[in-house]
């Protein structure tokens, strides 16, 4: 029996950090730089930006890496502004390695959307 081969740097180390990291996170909402997919149509949208983005292949799969934030329709993006002022966040920034398949990165993102709370999910190979 062969052994699998571990994964090289980063893969090895890159993991779901949820809510841990917050500073990181907020920075990057600061750069305005990632494309916003909404939960519409039951995650429809997610399915096909995954399938198109990731350059699913004939099994599914993505063949290469996407970094994306998710959020609830209707809340255009992963903050809103209340008309008291207040900060409402809600969404997912998703890190998906190549090579998970499209229906994986869509359970894991029905998963973890929340409302007031943005959170970041990693989908590994």
């Amino acid at each position: 029996m062969s052994q699998a081969k571990p994964k090289p740097w980063p893969l090895s180390v890159a993991r779901t950090t949820g809510t841990e990291n917050y500073g990181l996170l907020h920075a990057l909402l600061a750069t305005s730089s990632f494309d916003e997919i909404s939960d519409a149509d039951d995650y429809t949208a997610v399915q096909r930006y995954v399938k198109s983005q990731g350059r699913a292949d004939d099994s599914g799969k993505t063949t290469v890496g996407l970094v994306f934030w998710i959020y609830p329709t209707g809340l255009h993006g992963p903050y809103h502004e209340t008309e008291y002022h207040q900060i409402k966040q809600h969404g997912v920034l998703l890190t998906v390695e190549p090579g998970v398949l499209v229906a994986e990165v869509v359970k894991r993102a029905r998963a973890v959307l929340k409302d007031d709370v943005i959170v970041h999910e990693h989908v590994s190979a």
